[in-house]
């Protein structure tokens, strides 16, 4: 077996693709986390104490909500294209009740005084208005103070009651995993910011909520129209209830019973100084977000990270299979700008991952590993798992797996590896993949491959059950699997011709290292 090794047999590389860029250490911190303490006894005696006080705001929520709609539905008599146009002046008025009705949720929530620092913008110095998300409340604040155009992920408009509110809002909905809804609401949002007839336009550049600790990646939503924004920034000081609405913490229902169940919720806002672009950050949107969102965690006194919405997903989806959210989190806005990776392909190697017996912890040892694959132990198997496992701790993390498998599905070399392994493998050269001539190749690739494991292996292979492979079943195994293309190139290093590694060598593997573009 010709296998990349050292005097040591230490994994050197994948042939042509030569050796992944280093990863950065994970530091173990959650921002989607809620840190509301368990019940405690004195938590259920105060509880009880005061259920009437909050059986009398659950009515005051309900008769608000009701008289909001009703208000909303008036004020809507006779409105057209609402939409496309924005409200005559005369209309505008007809909002303020329910902008009151706003502030009534706010007291019902415990929140009855709210402190506020700094002043609004006028909408001609500064259209757009962004702010830090942690609660449902930070949006009930902004419709009571505002009453802006907002940018909201589609599914709040089927809530019930509050959905038809949200639309009297005129709202720019987004679907946050459809690149044609983010370019649709980019445009729409440029298009209302340059017309002092709307609202100010109300974004929360996250996408999702945080529990406040951090501030996460931004969206470049609200920075590509290259208008001045005024950043809000809301704190929630808190002892014994956290009011973050995430994805590990308590649904939204406890969350109200928790909130109504305390004498009085705090609640801080702060409008900072407006912002504007640079002649740079115009054109380049990124550079205009981040520089927002640094402003805005000095004023909280909080870390940036570069979590977004795509891990708030995962972290949701690790806790409905068991498995410690936090020990899923990639800091996914990392990968989407080294690897262009996808919120999809996140979840499919979340899938694989979790195959492995990934456990409680989300860790994955080399015992594991080899049983997982359903492949025997090996030096070229051992060099696979070192291929993931760059920190040499002999457990293997999701970020880390998701790394490797991003390197080699991402490649710009992984269209010309597939056709080399099927051309290594197609030895009469017909176009197909018999199962008794696949199996002496992959022996060789793989030592000490069992013909059970191999059966079990080619039927996972064979989508048709014909016991045959054709170049597009094969194609799509290993797109599905690129781990099994990295044993390939582990195994056979010149299976890409010679000159694929000589271009590679003249680039430089520091070259590799700091290209963000994700063609390595």
């Amino acid at each position: 077996m010709d296998s990349v090794e050292d005097g040591d047999g230490e994994f050197e590389g994948l042939g042509a693709f030569g050796r992944p860029p280093a990863v950065d250490p994970v530091v173990p911190f959650n921002p989607f986390k809620n840190a509301t303490r368990e019940w405690s006894t004195l938590e259920v005696l105060k509880t009880v104490l005061l259920a009437p006080l909050c059986l009398v705001r659950v009515l005051l929520l309900i008769l608000s909500l009701s008289l909001g709609f009703l208000c909303t539905r008036l004020a809507l008599i006779g409105a057209k294209d609402v939409l496309r146009k924005p409200f005559p002046a005369w209309r505008r008025p007809l909002f303020f009740p329910v902008r009151f009705c706003g502030r009534a949720l706010l007291f019902a929530c415990g929140i009855h005084w709210i402190h506020i620092k700094g002043k609004p913008a006028p909408r001609d110095q500064a259209p757009i208005i962004v702010s830090n998300h942690t609660s449902f409340v930070d949006g009930i604040f902004i419709f009571y103070r505002h009453l802006p155009v907002i940018v909201t992920a589609k599914e709040n408009l089927a809530l019930p009651i509050v959905g038809a509110i949200i639309r009297a809002m005129q709202v720019i909905s987004v679907n946050r995993v459809n690149p044609d809804s983010r370019r649709h609401a980019s445009g729409e949002i440029k298009r209302r910011a340059m017309c002092n007839d709307w609202s100010h336009v109300m974004i929360f550049p996250e996408a999702t909520t945080t529990n406040g600790k951090a501030i996460v990646s931004f969206k470049t939503g609200a920075f590509t129209p290259g208008y001045a924004v005024q950043p809000i920034v809301v704190r929630y000081p808190h002892v014994k209830v956290d009011p973050s609405w995430v994805g590990e913490g308590p649904a939204v229902y406890t969350l109200l019973l928790r909130l109504m169940t305390q004498v009085h919720n705090y609640m801080e806002v702060e409008y900072l100084p407006i912002i504007r672009p640079s002649f740079a950050e115009q054109k380049n949107p990124r550079l205009f977000a981040e520089r927002v969102r640094v402003t805005m965690a000095r004023a909280l006194n909080v870390m940036v990270t570069d979590h977004s919405y795509e891990d708030a997903a995962l972290a949701t989806e690790a806790a409905k299979q068991g498995v410690d959210s936090g020990a899923i989190l990639l800091e996914f806005t990392k990968f989407e700008r080294l690897f262009h990776l996808s919120s999809k392909d996140a979840k499919h190697f979340f899938s694989k991952f979790r195959a492995l017996n990934c456990g409680r912890r989300g860790i994955v040892t080399y015992e594991n590993f080899v049983q997982g694959l359903g492949l025997p132990d090996s030096t070229v198997l051992r060099q696979l798992f070192q291929f993931f496992d760059r920190q040499g701790s002999e457990n293997l993390t999701f970020h880390q797996y998701t790394f490797g498998l991003a390197f080699v599905s991402k490649h710009k070399y992984f269209p010309e590896a597939l056709a080399a392994i099927f051309k290594y493998c197609d030895g009469v050269d017909n176009g197909y993949l018999q199962r008794d001539d696949l199996q002496p190749k992959m022996k060789d690739v793989i030592p000490f491959l069992s013909d059970q494991q191999y059966i079990k292996l080619f039927d996972r292979m064979d989508s048709r059950k014909a016991g045959v492979l054709s170049r597009e079943e094969f194609y799509s195994f290993l797109e599905a699997n690129p781990e099994y293309v990295a044993l390939f190139l582990i195994s056979k290093p010149d299976l890409i011709p010679s000159y694929k590694k000589d271009e590679r060598m003249f680039m430089g593997l520091n070259g590799l290292r700091k290209s963000n573009s994700g063609k390595y």
